[in-house]
């Protein structure tokens, strides 16, 4: 029996004018090769032109010239998703990946919490990752909004939008904000009106953010070297696992070189998830557990939160535990004590 591969699905995100409407319509109008469903909420800001949206029934699935489909969703995301696939196992349409645009104003994490929780749709979709745009021209007022910087928070990467209108100064202290809400996060500065379609797509697609079988390079060679990570404007070394904030934000970065006790972590993380509640927007990283050859990758939005089997630990690869977690108001000591507490002992690990 064949084995039916799962479609890769892109959540867009970012706040009010960052340059979605724009990015949407682009994919939508022009030849690229690939088929790409584009779920479009038909409430809020209209993302794409208007002569792709209808206005009637539940769901409208739209065939697109470039091979491309538009689908304004009134409803549930899973019952939308559903629906691609009950058109597309009739023979309908076809596509090769989802592209799912949240408004401006959106909480991205019920979106990301759809394909961690729902066994049917991971039978035929798995999330790639999640892209958030920022603009660099409005962002000094646009990051005072909680939704705006809950948006970074999550993604998996970030697009950064009008870079050309603002001053070389500016643009790296946008960049110092974003390191600081988001420091495992890439940032990629791209001009949406400009930039070939190719290299915007390069820029959308295949962050892996989600991958059990993709390390995430900058993160762990950073860790691994021992690195001190820059507090932006101060010219001072912050060292790795100290809290960075911004305003009520926090990223905090957990590392070690010993092996956890995975039913310690288990707690820890039922503690922190506990401590912080809905204050948790995303945690994400590697483990290096006791007794398991392969490091174990943790993925973690809002409340739930998965710990599965990632790649090998390859023969003289260094082995370490990377482990990030950002929110509001999060009290970083507690969360490095209650995961310091999880290292195996070295007298232990020797024996």
């Amino acid at each position: 029996m064949a084995v039916r591969l799962t479609t890769p699905v892109t959540i867009v995100t970012g706040f009010l004018g960052s340059g979605k409407t724009t990015l949407v319509n682009r994919l939508l109008r022009e030849p690229h090769g690939q088929r790409i469903a584009v779920i479009e909420n038909e409430f809020g800001e209209v993302g794409v032109d208007a002569e792709f949206l209808a206005h009637s029934g539940d769901e409208t699935i739209i065939q697109l010239a470039n091979g491309c489909l538009c689908c304004t969703v009134r409803g549930d995301l899973a019952r939308a998703l559903h629906e691609l696939v009950r058109r597309a196992d009739a023979q309908r349409i076809a596509f090769d990946r989802v592209l799912i645009e949240t408004t401006g104003l959106a909480d991205p994490g019920p979106v990301i919490q759809t394909f961690l929780a729902e066994t049917a749709i991971e039978s035929r979709f798995h999330l790639d990752g999640v892209v958030a745009l920022v603009d660099a021209e409005h962002f000094a007022l646009q990051v005072e909004r909680l939704e705006c910087r809950a948006q970074i928070a999550y993604a998996d990467r970030l697009l950064l939008s009008k870079a050309d209108r603002v001053s070389t100064e500016q643009r790296a202290g946008v960049e110092d904000s974003l390191a600081v809400l988001n420091p495992r996060a890439p940032v990629v500065a791209c001009d949406l009106h400009a930039v070939d379609v190719d290299t915007l797509m390069a820029h959308l697609f295949d962050t892996r953010g989600f991958a059990l079988d993709y390390v995430p390079p900058d993160e762990i060679r950073r860790a691994m070297q021992g690195l001190a990570l820059l507090a932006p404007g101060s010219g001072r070394l912050q060292p790795l696992g100290a809290a960075r904030h911004t305003r009520d934000v926090t990223s905090c970065v957990f590392s070690s070189d010993r092996p956890l006790d995975l039913e310690r972590l288990n707690q820890a993380i039922d503690a922190i998830i506990g401590q912080c509640g809905e204050r948790l927007w995303r945690c994400k990283g590697i483990v290096q557990a006791e007794h398991q050859r392969s490091r174990l990758v943790v993925q973690g939005v809002q409340g739930l939160v998965q710990i599965s089997g990632g790649t090998m630990w390859r023969p003289f690869e260094p082995r370490r535990t990377v482990l990030v977690f950002i929110g509001r108001q999060l009290d970083h000591e507690a969360i490095l004590a209650a995961l310091r507490a999880c290292e195996v002992e070295p007298e232990k690990v020797m024996r």
